[in-house]
């Protein structure tokens, strides 16, 4: 059965508002994206595939993502820079209150004084959950394509 017209929308919107927090540096606005349970992890392919746990980065519910988030505008030293998230290819894998979906994804980054430049690409494999009226993250797997990133990874992908 292929999710309905409302459903699509609502799906595109969540990943619209994913990219949006980032992209605009209002991190604290993040964990409200997920449900209390939920897992995120940024992972490598090579380690997805093989179905090993290494993450490059790893929070299991609402604390340790406003961890992350705290840390990640207010704590952690690093140069200015921007990103911008291009999200493509939603794929909605199922229907009812908890359904998995696959998207793809590019992170441009722009470090102040340097070029734009690719920071990761890969794939979401993320399962969303409805809470109330409101679709949320209950799992975040951030798959990125290559073994190497060029240069650190400062934010959520």
């Amino acid at each position: 059965m292929s999710p309905s017209v409302e459903l699509r929308q609502a799906v595109e919107d969540l990943y619209a508002d994913y990219a949006a927090v980032i992209d605009d540096g209002e991190l604290e606005r993040w964990p409200a994206l997920f449900a209390d349970p939920c897992l995120y992890r940024i992972v490598s392919k090579e380690n997805h595939d093989r179905n090993l746990p290494l993450s490059l980065m790893r929070c299991e519910g609402q604390g340790m993502l406003k961890d992350r988030a705290f840390a990640s505008k207010e704590l952690n030293v690093y140069a200015p820079r921007s990103w911008r998230h291009s999200i493509t290819q939603i794929r909605i894998k199922g229907t009812g209150d908890e359904f998995p979906v696959r998207a793809n994804f590019v992170v441009f980054e722009t470090v102040t004084g340097n070029p734009t430049q690719i920071l990761c690409a890969g794939c979401y494999l993320d399962t969303l959950v409805r809470v109330g009226a409101e679709l949320k993250f209950r799992e975040k797997i951030c798959v990125y394509d290559t073994t190497i990133i060029p240069g650190s990874v400062v934010f959520p992908l």
